[in-house]
């Protein structure tokens, strides 16, 4: 998915999109929210790890439609389709880890799925607007296509003689969803500001700097995988970091240290002092992603896991399609995308205050 918005500073002038219309693009969030409270709920009943190839068929999918779009009600039924492809990933894969690593390597196993995913995000966001500006975003996106493809063909070969095809939990019965979000309780708005901060910067992020600061695509989005990267690198030690500081020392650094670093984007354009801000910004935002779901998990059972994870994601990426979508609209209305900052600067530093003051268990 990050592949395609790497390459929205193309598109802006390829189909004359306004910032509002890329607002809209990251309100399709809300279809993965739906969707992946559905899967999770399927997962819990009977789990499969075939769920993921079938996310990943319908990106490849997605990314083909992609060839014959021509304009922006064409891309918004793309992006509708991807985020369905992409509800299959959250609350399958990391319910899966939690089962398979519960216990005192929880922390490890979590901080590694976060580095390992930011991966494939960050050759997305470090690649695709060079190519599209080379080869051009058509080309660009048949590329993501074949390697969907290839990621489904590799999945059902490593699952075919594996014991992780298909799995049921024994459970007296089947915890709601209301019940299990009881559980969530006060993490709900953090999960849906981390979700905020991360969509906002990848989707304006790179926007800002070749619109108001003339950067070339493919720079702007160099710089922001970069951003992925060190948070990458930092996800890796999140056990180690986990058991030195605690969870909730790392979450409350985490989202103070991005309210600070989110607002300062709003100043600053000159590539080495984003850079910094960006490095900094990364190595701690990345860190609330494991640490929440280590919270999630040590407040719900094994039998509902795939549905905590669908309502965790939930959260998160409603509330980064919210945002994303009313950031476009104050960015049209300013004509000016880097107002972006200051809204989820303000959400993050919210947050740190609910951690701080509102007595959740981490």
């Amino acid at each position: 998915m990050l592949a395609l918005v790497a390459l929205l500073p193309i598109l802006m002038d390829e189909m004359a999109l306004s910032y509002a219309q890329i607002g809209l693009l990251g309100l399709g969030l809300i279809i993965t929210v739906i969707v992946q409270l559905m899967v999770g709920r399927v997962a819990d009943r009977m789990f499969s790890k075939y769920l993921l190839e079938a996310g990943a068929a319908l990106m490849a999918a997605s990314f083909v439609l992609l060839l014959w779009v021509s304009d922006f009600t064409g891309l918004f039924l793309a992006v509708i389709s991807m985020r369905v492809g992409a509800s299959f990933y959250h609350p399958v894969g990391i319910s899966w880890i939690t089962r398979e690593y519960e216990g005192p390597y929880l922390d490890t196993a979590l901080g590694i799925q976060s580095g390992t995913g930011n991966l494939g995000v960050i050759i997305a966001l470090a690649s695709s607007g060079f190519l599209g500006e080379t080869f051009g975003w058509k080309a660009t996106c048949g590329l993501w296509a074949v390697l969907n493809l290839a990621a489904v063909v590799s999945g059902l070969v490593l699952a075919r003689n594996a014991d992780i095809g298909r799995r049921t939990i024994a459970r007296p019965r089947q915890t709601s969803a209301r019940e299990t979000l009881s559980k969530i309780g006060l993490l709900t708005f953090p999960i849906a500001t981390g979700g905020a901060l991360y969509q906002v910067t990848s989707y304006y992020g790179p926007i800002n700097l070749t619109t108001m600061h003339g950067w070339t695509a493919g720079t702007a989005d160099l710089i922001f995988a970069v951003w992925i990267g060190v948070g990458t690198v930092t996800a890796y030690y999140f056990g180690q970091l986990s058991r030195r500081w605690g969870r909730d020392r790392l979450l409350k650094a985490g989202y103070g240290i991005s309210a600070v670093s989110a607002a300062a984007l709003f100043f600053v354009s000159d590539w080495y002092i984003v850079a910094a801000v960006l490095v900094l910004y990364g190595s701690v935002l990345f860190l609330t992603y494991p640490a929440i779901f280590a919270a999630i998990t040590k407040s719900t059972d094994e039998s509902e896991r795939g549905t905590a994870f669908g309502i965790l994601f939930g959260f998160q990426l409603g509330g980064g399609a919210v945002v994303v979508y009313l950031c476009g609209l104050v960015a049209d209305r300013l004509s000016d995308p880097s107002y972006s900052f200051l809204i989820v600067s303000a959400l993050s530093l919210a947050s740190l205050l609910f951690i701080q003051f509102g007595k959740t268990r981490t």
